[in-house]
């Protein structure tokens, strides 16, 4: 299985790098990028982003082509089509939109696009572009919505010293997601957000906030509430709701200079469904630029928490309403929390300008009743595991 894949990413490398020199004389633009990603985790117990305690490359190693039609002066269609090593994860067109640039300050895009969450969601594929082997998880770890349907407008303005964007957009979401180790397919509505990005010199600074009006569609727990109510709970029943608003603030800051940097994310998700967690999270990085080495370090955290479940039903009336309290109870104990500290050493060597070989190594630590972004093999083993990992990266 895993040679089959690394077929197919050949393949599709082997034809992205044929196909520029075909389209040297017309309006059609070639680009893509790729990554093979090896790593283990030093705890047998545990399993941590498809990790174990054995070398493995199925996870996170891609490859991607691009291509950007220019069908008229101010027009381009462009689509990305990506293809992962992980039979997990979904491989096909990742974007398709259209982009107008009305001047040099406007430009409206129209389609399926990479939601702006994150000071790196633009690229968060494209392993060339940042210095680690994986950002963090407690931040890129795929709870938010990664694309959107819609419309996006953006404003940019400047001088030589100073430049200016805002950014807006509206759409929906309803492809399948995974969700507190559930996988299913919601139906999100008004999913809007507005980004202000400013960059001054060397430093540069972002905020948004996005929101979002979601249905999960499980049966299962909208059938139980459907009997609580029936019974009087009203209260209980309400708690388990599966439509409501998502809220996003975000802020990011960063120093980018010839010699080093430092940059920082910060996100609060605060949500109405039940199984979307309040959660906080944030990292800083520091490194320092000694070419063609890159030497970084990242300190990253996150918090996740859920609402008390609500004390209605009396316990030892009847068999049938204790059994209607366990199975409420139950629910709540299904939540997966991740909490998770976590902290990260690493190296990236550029080999030129289109290729880097990086290596990274974190310490993780979560806490001992939660599963803290662990698939857990042995429940009473702990929350605690090194992470090894290592990259070849390129872009073309």
């Amino acid at each position: 299985m895993l040679l089959n894949r690394y077929k197919l990413h050949l393949t599709l490398c082997c034809l992205c790098l044929t196909l520029p020199l075909q389209a040297a004389e017309s309006p059609i633009e070639v680009s893509g990028f790729g990554r093979i990603v090896g790593g283990f985790l030093d705890n047998p117990e545990l399993s941590y982003q498809g990790y174990q305690d054995e070398l493995s490359f199925d996870s996170q190693s891609l490859a991607a082509l691009q291509i950007d039609w220019h069908a008229m002066p101010k027009v381009t269609v462009t689509t990305q089509l990506l293809a992962h090593s992980d039979s997990n994860r979904n491989s096909g067109i990742e974007w398709l939109y259209l982009t107008y640039d009305v001047n040099e300050q406007w430009q409206i895009r129209v389609g399926k696009q990479r939601t702006p969450f994150f000071r790196y969601s633009d690229v968060q594929n494209v392993g060339f572009a940042y210095h680690w082997v994986t950002p963090p998880q407690q931040l890129y770890n795929g709870v938010l919505f990664p694309t959107y349907d819609g419309l996006n407008i953006k404003y940019r303005i400047g001088t030589q010293d100073i430049q200016f964007s805002l950014e807006g957009y509206f759409g929906e979401y309803n492809d399948e997601y995974e969700i507190a180790n559930l996988t299913i397919q919601p139906e999100i509505k008004n999913f809007a957000g507005l980004i202000g990005h400013v960059k001054w010199d060397y430093l540069s600074a972002q905020i948004g906030f996005h929101r979002g009006d979601i249905n999960l569609f499980m049966d299962e727990l909208n059938g139980l509430a459907a009997i609580l109510q029936q019974a009087g709970y009203q209260d209980t029943a309400d708690s388990l709701s599966t439509k409501g608003r998502v809220e996003v603030l975000f802020a990011s800051l960063a120093y980018h200079n010839m010699d080093y940097f430092v940059e920082a994310e910060i996100i609060k998700l605060l949500s109405e469904p039940l199984v979307f967690p309040t959660l906080s999270s944030a990292y800083i990085s520091a490194g320092l630029y000694l070419p063609p080495f890159t030497l970084h370090s990242t300190v990253a955290t996150s918090h996740a928490s859920y609402p008390q479940p609500v004390n209605e039903i009396p316990m030892g009336l009847a068999p049938q309403v204790d059994q209607l309290a366990m199975a409420y109870r139950q629910v709540y104990a299904a939540l997966e929390k991740d909490s998770l500290g976590s902290f990260a050493v690493g190296v990236r060597y550029d080999l030129s300008e289109n290729f880097a070989l990086k290596a990274d190594i974190t310490r993780l630590r979560g806490r001992r009743d939660e599963r803290s972004f662990f698939d857990i093999t042995h429940h009473e083993s702990g929350r605690a595991a090194t992470l090894y990992q290592f990259s070849l990266e390129w872009v073309f």
